[in-house]
């Protein structure tokens, strides 16, 4: 409709005469500003920070392991090595360990469940020759260790 009115006040001007501006046509096609006085100025002062981009907010999600992954290897682990509690408190002493950061370290203390070079290289772990730092060693590690009985090992677990 505005497109209309703007070719209808455009056809009553005088022969040759430039086209009278219509409110359509300004807001469609507005005047650039000149690239000079663009660049010359510094940005307006806001009271309100301005929006964040789109971006997924952080997570506990090192080496880019998705933390869904070690829930999975959890599950495997447990069957491979059954302990007696739910993978769900496993996954609570995991966070509390270490947010789920397998690059965590506390003093001498490593990994997802923050074990120790020696507790680590024991007889007991069937995954000592992975790195430490391994989240999935560290799980498959963990569940061997609560099948025999070690739960305790774990200052955050509570059982």
């Amino acid at each position: 409709m505005l497109l209309l009115a703007a070719s209808l006040c455009a056809c009553g001007a005088a022969p040759g005469a430039p086209p009278l501006p219509t409110a359509a046509i300004r807001l469609a096609s507005p005047a650039p500003a000149p690239a000079r006085a663009i660049a010359a100025q510094p940005p307006a002062a806001t009271d309100t920070p301005a929006p964040a981009p789109a971006e997924p907010a952080p997570t506990a999600e090192p080496l880019g392991q998705p933390l869904d992954q070690y829930r999975d290897w959890m599950a495997a682990a447990r069957a491979l090595h059954p302990y007696p509690e739910p993978i769900e408190q496993m996954w609570d002493v995991m966070i509390c360990e270490s947010s789920g950061n397998a690059a965590a370290t506390a003093g001498a203390n490593q990994g997802l469940f923050q074990y120790d070079a020696a507790t680590w290289a024991g007889e007991w772990n069937p995954y000592r020759d992975q790195p430490i730092g391994d989240p999935r060693a560290q799980i498959f590690a963990t569940a061997k260790a609560w099948a025999d009985g070690n739960q305790r090992w774990w200052t955050c677990y509570h059982g």
